[in-house]
């Protein structure tokens, strides 16, 4: 009996020796982290017959790094100085009006109608007419600086659909509002007017609230008008939708916010089928500016991902043979391939610097379970510690999805880790590889 209690002890103590319990820090300002779980809807059959497979295979990687310093996770702010409007044929004939606040503007007209008789073609610009400030009518000799017609951007290779052409503003011409005339149209036909001001002054820009969103959070948006002048000028109607990466859209409300700025918010449901992309806010916007009337139109993308897996809070530092073991118990509402990523700071000089980063994926089963984050030995040579994991991430490999980061994530202590995993006195380093 005492000898069964005696390796029992034994055994307690080399499982203590071998793993060791740290804490996973708690969530700041910035972090994104699921309030719940949710499975995702799988992707469209037509999607999935032709998609490959997701690997089983378990990969672990980390390599030193003294620049992948913490990013602050900054939401991206769009901003824009052109305008869209989808008019008619007899919308043109009557006269489409083009604001602009800067001289030399460049327009680009895009037919849309691809079943019409006129399907890929192009309103060329010596058919157009131009009316300026004063009323007077202005043929492409006059009004236009350069024409760039549907056959040459063809040939230039340009990212344009077919059916579209496009001019700039001559500069005798000024800036202020002017009307784009073009006769001889079907009254039903659509064509899409870009108006792009690439000198003016005033841009409409937004920011979203955060840089990733999760299923069920709330979009938070903020808009404005710039003046890079130093002008204020005032945002006076915003409207637009989001639009998902299955193709549905959501309507947004802005309303009016201290500053001049206009806001909206958005419960952002996810929960479709699986496609490929990133969400979007489409938005157009007027607005007074000392220059002028102003229109804009503007694109933001951001993130969206469903829940499908989540950091369990259970951290265990464990022996790597002289290098650090990190795993994170990760808690998935649906089978899938999951990816855990970090970066390593340890102490250097008595200050806490990046030394090394590590990702591990691979494929979970619904349920619990542990992915283990290792940095190799040699990332212990540069630095002592205490040490540091930050830039936490937990991703869906094969949703394209973010699911969790943590810009600081786990402290380990030098002497915490020397018992789990002392340091080794030499650490081999592979010879270079001879090119043959």
């Amino acid at each position: 009996m005492q000898l069964k209690l005696s390796m029992m002890a034994a055994a307690l103590m080399a499982a203590c020796v071998s793993a060791s319990a740290v804490d996973l820090l708690p969530k700041q300002a910035g972090d994104l982290e699921p309030a719940a779980l949710a499975a995702a809807k799988p992707a469209p059959q037509a999607a999935k017959a032709g998609a490959p497979g997701q690997s089983r295979e378990t990969v672990a990687l980390s390599w030193a790094s003294s620049d992948a310093g913490m990013a602050a996770a900054t939401p991206h702010e769009a901003e824009s100085r052109e305008s869209y409007t989808i008019v008619t044929g007899a919308d043109l004939a009557k006269g489409v009006p083009l604001n602009t606040t800067a001289p030399r503007a460049v327009v680009r007209v895009q037919a849309l109608d691809m079943s019409s008789p006129r399907a890929n073609l192009a309103i060329h610009p010596q058919s157009m007419t131009v009316i300026d400030q004063a009323g007077r009518a202005r043929g492409s000799a006059e009004a236009m600086e350069a024409l760039v017609t549907d056959d040459k951007l063809a040939k230039a290779d340009l990212p344009f659909a077919p059916g579209t052409s496009a001019f700039r503003l001559h500069a005798g011409l000024g800036a202020g509002q002017f009307k784009l005339r073009a006769d001889n149209l079907g009254a039903g036909e659509r064509f899409l007017v870009n108006v792009v001001e690439p000198d003016s002054p005033v841009s409409l820009t937004m920011q979203a609230g955060a840089a990733a969103y999760l299923h069920g959070q709330q979009l938070s948006l903020v808009s404005a008008l710039r003046g890079k002048d130093g002008s204020k000028p005032a945002l006076t109607r915003l409207e637009g939708y989001v639009m998902s990466p299955a193709g549905r859209r959501f309507p947004l409300t802005f309303r009016n916010g201290a500053g001049g700025r206009m806001t909206a918010q958005l419960a952002l449901d996810a929960d479709e089928e699986l496609a490929p992309g990133l969400w979007e806010v489409h938005a157009h916007g007027q607005g007074k500016a000392k220059q002028g009337d102003v229109q804009r139109s503007l694109r933001l993308a951001f993130p969206v991902a469903m829940p499908t897996a989540k950091l369990d809070r259970k951290v265990v530092l464990a022996n790597s043979s002289g290098g650090i073991q990190v795993n994170f118990g990760v808690e998935a509402a649906q089978a899938g391939r999951y990816e855990v990523r970090g970066v390593l700071y340890g102490t250097v000089q008595g200050e806490l610097k990046p030394v090394g980063v590590a990702h591990a994926a691979q494929w979970m089963e619904a349920g619990s379970g542990t992915i283990a984050l290792a940095f190799a030995p040699e990332l212990r040579v540069a630095a002592s510690g205490p040490y540091e994991i930050r830039e936490l991430f937990l991703l869906d490999q094969g949703r394209m999805g973010v699911l969790q980061r943590q810009q600081r994530a786990v402290v380990i202590d030098e002497r915490e880790l020397a018992r789990v995993s002392p340091r080794p006195d030499k650490v081999a380093v592979a010879a270079p590889q001879r090119v043959k």
